[in-house]
């Protein structure tokens, strides 16, 4: 148990460095789009490539300023990432979601998330 938990951590660790590196880069280059009365920098979406594999991947594409809709275009933009090991997998995409609405607010301010 100890071990799947150290495994777990790390993911959540490994991803949402990833995922803060890449709010921190859009607002710096300002490339964040307003949406009404919000500030977008990620979107971020759990992708699945096959049952026991999902990820969490920013749709905000700060280069075009456009929401990518198609996972497959979305995997391919972040695999070398997934591929060097810079983003982890989820065994479902519930697992994905339960550290998304974790991390998501610590990475934008909110005060909604809950700390690990």
């Amino acid at each position: 148990m100890a071990v799947e938990n150290k495994a777990k951590e790390e993911r959540f660790a490994i991803n949402k460095k990833f995922l803060n590196d890449f709010h921190k880069n859009v607002l710096l280059k300002g490339a964040q789009k307003q949406e009404g009365d919000k500030i977008v920098t990620m979107k971020i979406a759990s992708v699945g490539t096959a049952p026991n594999k999902h990820y969490l991947l920013p749709r905000f594409d700060p280069e075009t300023g456009e929401v990518i809709k198609s996972n497959e275009e979305l995997l391919q933009k972040y695999k070398s990432f997934i591929e060097a090991g810079k983003i982890k997998s989820y065994s479902s995409p519930q697992e994905a979601e339960q550290d998304r609405k974790i991390m998501y607010p610590e990475i934008v301010g909110g005060a909604n998330g809950s700390r690990r």
